[in-house]
């Protein structure tokens, strides 16, 4: 009935870990010298042609007219919050785009 794995250490995650293959797991990271890479095909129309979501500045549009705003009217803080909610929904944002449906995730 399975596996007979003994656990003769103490530490249940790292008997875990080794059970399953991962020991490496948790110094594992991801490479920062290689771009992401688009995904082979839309999900939603089987289009090759997909492109990378640049956000960058619109996002620094986003910053200037929130804090530019904010100041024009004496509300730092409420522009501060705002611009903080708007920073996540950015970082959340769909990443693709296929070009010939439009689809984004």
């Amino acid at each position: 009935m399975g596996d007979d794995v003994r656990m003769t250490e103490p530490d249940e995650d790292e008997f875990l870990n080794r059970l399953h293959g991962v020991e490496h797991a948790e110094f594992v990271r991801p490479s920062d010298a290689e771009p992401p890479r688009a995904p082979e095909q839309c999900a939603e129309c089987g289009s090759r042609d997909v492109r990378l979501i640049r956000k960058l500045r619109l996002y620094g549009l986003f910053l200037a007219l929130v804090f530019g705003v904010g100041l024009a009217v004496d509300q730092t803080l409420a522009a501060f919050l705002l611009a903080l909610a708007g920073s996540i929904f950015f970082v959340i944002g769909p990443r693709w785009r296929c070009t010939a449906c439009g689809y984004q995730w």
